[in-house]
Formats: C-alpha cells, structure tokens, sequence
C-alpha cells in the first residue's frame, strides 16, 4: 500500500501540465499547419499544459510576439523570419535548432562540406555544367528544388543510381539521439512518394549523430543516393525535415520539451 501524502506517476505529470499551464509556457511553431507530423506533435505537447501557436514561414516575428513565446521550433526557416529569430535570440527566446545552424545550413554548399567533413561521400561540385547528365541546384536551400540538367549556380554529375532517395532522420530528445529512415522516389523524376523504410547502415547512422553532436541540433535529415556498387552518397542536408513516415513523433516531442529552458 502506498504512503500516505505519496503521489502516483499520473499525479506528478498531472501537476507538471497545471504547472506549464500557469507558467504560461507557449511554443511557437514556424511550419504550416497543414504538416501531419507537427501538428500532432503540437496536440502531444497540449496534452502536456504547453501553449501552442503556428506561424506561417513566412511570417515576420515581432519582437514582442518571441518574447512571448518559450521556445520556436524554427521547422522551417525563410529569409523573412530571420529578423525576427535574431530578435529571439536578443529576447532570450531559444530556438529549437539554434540560429548559427540555421543560417549556416542555408547553403547548400557549406551543407555538402559539413557532410564530408563528418564522414559521408558527397559528390563533387562545379559552377559549369559537367558533361554528360548532372543536377543543378541553387546557392541556398529556399531556391528552386535541384532540377535535372537544369541551370544552377553550381552543378554535380548525377550518380548512376536507381530513381530513389535513401532519407535518414536525426533528433535529439535530450538523452539519446535517434535515426531513422525511408525511401522515396526521386523528385528529380517528378513527385516524391514514399516507398518504404530502410534498414539503417550503422556507418551512416554514425555520421549522422556526429553532424548532430559538432553543429549541437536538435532534428535535421539528410537525402542520400545509393550507387550501382552500393556506396551511399549524400546530397542534401535539411533542417527542414518533415519527417513523415518516419515514427519520430514521440522523440521530436521529448525534444522540444526538453528544449524549454527551465525557469
């Protein structure tokens, strides 16, 4: 029998939510709404006495709207929005993934040198069109999508691959970091539709924690190819993941939460 005056498990979280509630504690959201897998998050995060609220991408952050606000979740960031999460950071406002990353994984370049640099093969570039078949992209992430023998500001040859994208999956929830991954067709064919899951490679999972651990994330995925031979190539890193498909619901939720600075 219990002690008297001792609490269930039901009971604390019970008085955590009323407490977050009274704390006035509000997540913003930089995502639309029409995402399935924030908004559930979002509805978890209700569950727990949090405050929720969504901006649009697009929208430009006052500085008292992030003052108000506990923590972003910057899932997706524009040019336009980043007045606004400078003005967080000037608050005190945190950012889920913190704002250097942010700016820095803007470019796809310096994306591309950050996956070498911790262990993956990534193709090389050029700013002229290479011979034969090659994918064009922009300079930054919010440009056009990489478009097949397009123009771009830079260019690398297409990887003799079958048309499908190996997407690996990285959050962090505060005590362990956790991988997923799946594979969709390549939306340099056209539309992107979901195949199935993958089995994780351990050396790519390895990467992937370690571009966690150096750039201090908290979720980011990354697009990989795979060669006739077998090797595995990234080609685009993104802070932006929607993670669909993946199960990582309950690990981006514990993240955010443990993203909230205590009072």
């Amino acid at each position: 029998m219990s002690n008297v005056g001792e609490r269930t498990e039901g009971e604390v979280g019970k008085e955590e939510r009323e407490q977050r509630e009274r704390d006035g504690d509000t997540i913003g959201f930089l995502c639309k709404t029409s995402k399935p897998v924030f908004t559930a998050v979002a509805e978890h995060l209700r569950t727990e006495g949090f405050r929720v609220r969504f901006f649009h991408p697009r929208s430009e952050l006052s500085e008292r709207q992030t003052a108000d606000l506990s923590l972003i979740v910057n899932k997706k960031t524009l040019p336009v929005a980043l007045p606004g999460l400078r003005c967080a950071r000037r608050a005190g406002t945190p950012l889920w993934n913190n704002l250097q990353a942010t700016i820095l994984f803007s470019s796809r370049l310096v994306g591309l040198r950050a996956l070498s640099k911790v262990g993956f093969h990534t193709p090389a570039v050029s700013f002229e069109e290479p011979d034969g078949e090659y994918v064009a992209k922009g300079y930054y992430v919010w440009h056009d999508e990489p478009e097949l023998n397009g123009d771009g500001d830079f260019y690398h040859e297409l990887i003799p691959t079958e048309p499908v994208d190996y997407k690996y999956y990285a959050v962090d929830d505060g005590e362990r970091i956790h991988v997923a991954g799946r594979r969709v067709t390549s939306k340099l064919y056209g539309e992107k539709q979901f195949i199935g899951d993958v089995e994780i490679e351990p050396e790519l999972a390895a990467a992937l924690r370690r571009l966690v651990e150096q750039f201090d994330l908290r979720g980011i995925g990354v697009d990989l190819v795979r060669d006739g031979d077998g090797r595995y190539w990234a080609v685009d890193v993104n802070l932006a993941a929607g993670y669909r498909d993946t199960g990582l619901e309950p690990a981006l939720a514990r993240s955010i939460v443990a993203s909230v600075p205590d009072e």
